[in-house]
């Protein structure tokens, strides 16, 4: 096709999937942050703006975490169908990091997430509340490791290659290699920043439409 090899086509493909992708991932650990303080403002001051607000962006954040997951396991099989080669050479080190994610990470938010979303005036306010946070704290610990994985793969540290595979030898040295603490500082603020225009303009599309309501 256009003279194109494999894997140039492989790279084309799973360009458009991680670009894609990645505006939802972003939006919820922003999103989700963004709740918790809502909640916890509205518990402090009763304030109803923060209570309607609340409720606003929860729907939103519904509907964005479930896009970031199933766009998300798109990208993971096409770790098996376009990069098999890779998975085979170095799956002893990105296997278990995106395994520790899914343990950690996103057992706590689907554990949380049920209450969070269907919990309001079904459970007292602090539970409620406290699973706001937990989802919140389990999006930044879904960062942390994925993260890992990716600044890994760009410095890879702690590993010996025998029998033409990677064989971790040092987890600390794999997990914390030298370029994570920079990548997951820049993810970190790229997703709050993300977050904050994207709230920000959907508030002023709102006014501009004549929606002066809190939320």
């Amino acid at each position: 096709m256009f003279g194109l090899e494999a894997i140039e086509l492989a790279r084309i493909q799973f360009a458009f999937t991680i670009s894609f992708h990645i505006l939802f991932p972003a939006i919820t650990i922003g999103l989700a942050s963004y709740l918790a303080v809502l909640e916890g403002l509205w518990l402090k001051t009763r304030d109803d703006v923060y209570r309607d607000l609340y409720h606003f962006w929860s729907k939103i954040f519904a509907v964005n975490f479930g896009m970031g997951v199933v766009s998300g396991l798109v990208m993971a099989y096409q770790f098996g169908t376009n990069w098999s080669r890779f998975s085979d050479f170095a799956g002893a080190v990105t296997g278990p990091l995106l395994t520790y994610e899914v343990l950690t990470a996103f057992f706590l938010e689907a554990g949380f997430l049920g209450v969070m979303l269907f919990g309001w005036n079904r459970v007292g306010r602090n539970l409620h509340f406290f699973s706001t946070v937990m989802v919140a704290i389990g999006t930044l610990i879904s960062t942390f490791w994925i993260l890992s994985s990716n600044s890994w793969m760009q410095t890879p540290q702690g590993f010996e290659i025998i029998d033409g595979r990677v064989i971790p030898t040092d987890w600390f040295a794999v997990v914390f290699n030298p370029s994570f603490p920079y990548r997951l500082t820049h993810m970190a603020i790229a997703a709050f920043v993300a977050t904050a225009f994207f709230v920000g303009s959907s508030a002023a599309w709102h006014l501009l439409r004549g929606r002066d309501t809190p939320a």
